[in-house]
């Protein structure tokens, strides 16, 4: 085995290898999930490497420097498949690869990739998996679960690139849902940990029935510094007065949010992996049509639920 910095590569792609860049980090529990799935359904099939980008630690300023690193570990394997995991890894390495002789394999882009696709044509094959939150089904379970004729739910997100473009979606959905549901739903876009707390702390009083944690990653504290996704998962769980819920599986649990209509990571990396098979096995990846990840499930913490006094939909499963 050699490493990739010192060796003379060619400049054939090579058959049946694999490279996946991360936006985040493998320790992130949606990219730990996706790759479970990758791995899965590639089983001996194809070598998968892993270049994390890292953008859920790191600041908007060295996304560019870090992007420039993942074009590096991509000339120096010469994969014969790029999986781009994420929003941030499609929108600032599909520029770099565009006209690369390779296929290209997205998964967890919550934005529309066709205007990249259009503006950057080249010889590269693209394919994907879109990944939306199931904004509609959770606003309808939660309308179900909570009491009173006036709901009202808060839907709270960070401001990363992926919060924005999950909220730019649901804001198109808000008003007809509302209306149809009965219920009011406020969404939220979040900097800083103190506002994050300033918003859980002040729900009741705002008239608030329940929230709906979406991501909660890119939070930062008073000395601008990276909060730690748990630290924050774990302070909403003991600070609410309200119900939590989640669009995520990594937020549900055990002080956690009590349960929601998820989307899992695991799927996405196996819808992936799918599409990723079918071109090692000789298909054009510009044949195989851009999908839309696989239904969610509707999971729940007993734990939790029995802590808000709310009893679980037919549907629900426990985890």
């Amino acid at each position: 085995m050699c490493i990739l910095s010192l060796c003379a590569v060619s400049f054939l792609a090579l058959p049946n290898t694999v490279l996946l860049i991360e936006s985040y980090h493998s320790e992130f529990e949606w990219d730990e999930s996706y790759i479970k799935g990758l791995e899965k359904t590639l089983g001996s099939a194809g070598e998968l490497h892993t270049f994390q980008m890292n953008t859920k630690r790191i600041s908007a300023e060295r996304y560019e420097e870090s992007a420039r690193n993942a074009l590096q570990a991509y000339q120096d394997l010469k994969p014969s498949v790029v999986v781009l995991g994420d929003d941030n890894a499609f929108n600032f390495m599909y520029p770099k690869l565009f006209n690369e002789p390779i296929s290209i394999v997205f998964l967890g882009i919550n934005s529309n990739p066709r205007h990249l696709l259009q503006e950057y044509q080249g010889k590269a094959s693209v394919t994907g998996v879109l990944e939306q939150p199931l904004f509609v089904k959770t606003m309808g379970d939660i309308g179900e679960l909570i009491q009173g004729q006036d709901k009202k739910v808060r839907v709270m997100f960070d401001s990363g690139v992926t919060s924005k473009l999950a909220i730019d979606y649901m804001e198109k959905q808000t008003a007809a849902i509302s209306r149809s549901l009965k219920i009011d739903i406020e969404l939220q876009a979040i900097s800083t940990e103190m506002e994050w707390h300033e918003s859980v702390l002040g729900a009741k009083e705002d008239g608030v029935s329940a929230i709906v944690i979406g991501l909660y990653h890119t939070l930062i504290n008073e000395k601008k510094q990276s909060v730690s996704a748990d630290t924050i998962l774990s302070w909403t769980n003991k600070n609410s007065t309200v119900p939590l819920f989640g669009f995520w599986d990594f937020s549900i649990g055990k002080g956690k949010a009590a349960g929601g209509v998820v989307l899992f990571g695991q799927l996405q990396g196996e819808q992936a992996g799918v599409l990723i098979m079918r071109i090692l096995n000789g298909e054009q990846a510009d044949s195989i049509p851009i999908q839309i990840g696989k239904k969610g499930r509707a999971i729940y913490s007993p734990i939790e639920m029995e802590r808000w006094g709310l009893t679980p939909l037919s549907h629900w499963e426990p985890m």
